[in-house]
């Protein structure tokens, strides 16, 4: 899918947009053919079921024997819909969410960030709202495989570019680069088999410009002061800190898999943690990482760096001693004799 361009379009009418978006995308996903094939032979298998307990025996003999060759037949359509080796393409039973993401993901930041903006914001956006088909962050495998053993594919899908309230000017960008390794493996009797290994991992980038005149202690500032500064979750990994008289810019690599913003159906418990309401159902969503709430606490960590160029931190207090190294027993010198030959 191409990319979706914006410039200096106020937030109101990108976030129709993306809402619209989001349900076109729905609609296309419900009118998949596999779904209702599935259905139908859902339905047939039930109505054979209820015939074998309903009908005397010649009919339910025969009605048992249609459920069972009718589970076969759908197993086989379910594993061929998305399977690759028979040509299949996206598993119909994955929820809306792979095609949904990311029109959900930008439509969460910039309702957060609306506060933030003036009266007469407006936004510069660059999106691609669906992965490319065999590309990065695709549920499809890699179709292509060139000479090398080893190449990646690179899918730019985010740029994000307003101008804040306090005159800063925000701009973030998301790449999503996919691995992909090939190996031979050698089998004595047969040709040698390739076994192909992928994995997708998301670059996120933060920067964030502001005017020297307005913050002249940022020129001052040092790296390793900013670091202190950047909290990361679990999955998220540190990548690059740059701090200059005028910008700040902050790199992070995401590796687990993430989720525009965690169900509304998960509440805080008394200890702070999320408390699934249903956990059976949303016990595969926690597994997600929320990536709206990551943007945010990345955009939090620049303006602390900010404030702690105006009010630097404390030092840090120095390292513990490591303990001294034990002393190793001293052996005796005697030989310990051995047993007599008899």
């Amino acid at each position: 899918m191409p990319l979706r361009e914006f410039h200096q379009v106020p937030v109101p009418q990108v976030l129709d947009f993306l809402d619209t978006l989001q349900r076109d995308e729905r609609r296309e996903a419900l009118r998949k053919p596999g779904r209702w094939r599935t259905l139908v032979f859902s339905g047939l298998i039930v109505t054979c079921l209820v015939l074998c307990l309903v009908y005397p025996e010649p009919v339910s003999q025969f009605a048992g024997f249609m459920a069972v060759w009718l589970g076969c037949a759908l197993a086989i359509i379910r594993h061929s819909l998305y399977s690759p080796r028979f040509g299949g393409r996206v598993n119909p039973f994955v929820g809306f969410e792979l095609c949904t993401r990311r029109p959900e993901l930008v439509a969460v930041l910039l309702r957060r960030l609306q506060r933030d903006l003036p009266a007469d914001g407006t936004v510069s956006l660059k999106l691609r709202p669906e992965p490319i088909p065999t590309g990065p962050g695709s549920p499809e495998p890699p179709a292509d495989m060139p000479d090398t053993p080893t190449w990646t594919k690179v899918d730019a899908w985010l740029e994000l570019k307003t101008r804040l309230a306090d005159g800063a000017h925000l701009r973030l960008g998301i790449q999503e680069k996919r691995r992909c390794q090939v190996r031979e493996r050698p089998a004595p009797t047969k040709p040698n088999r390739l076994k192909l290994k992928y994995r997708d991992v998301l670059y996120v980038e933060l920067a964030l410009r502001v005017k020297a005149r307005r913050h002249p202690e940022l020129a001052a500032l040092t790296e390793a002061e900013a670091r202190r500064c950047v909290r990361l979750p679990d999955g998220v990994t540190f990548r690059r800190l740059r701090v200059s008289a005028d910008a700040l810019r902050l790199q992070v690599h995401v590796r687990e898999p993430w989720c525009a913003r965690l169900p509304k159906g998960l509440t805080h418990g008394g200890d702070g943690k999320l408390v699934p309401q249903e956990a059976a159902f949303w016990r595969t969503r926690m597994s997600r990482l929320d990536l709206s709430r990551v943007l945010t606490g990345l955009l939090l960590s620049l303006y602390q760096m900010l404030h702690v160029a105006r009010h630097p931190l404390p030092p840090l207090p120095p390292p513990e001693p490591a303990p001294a190294p034990l002393a190793k027993p001293e052996r005796g010198r005697k030989k310990r004799r051995g047993r007599r030959a008899v």
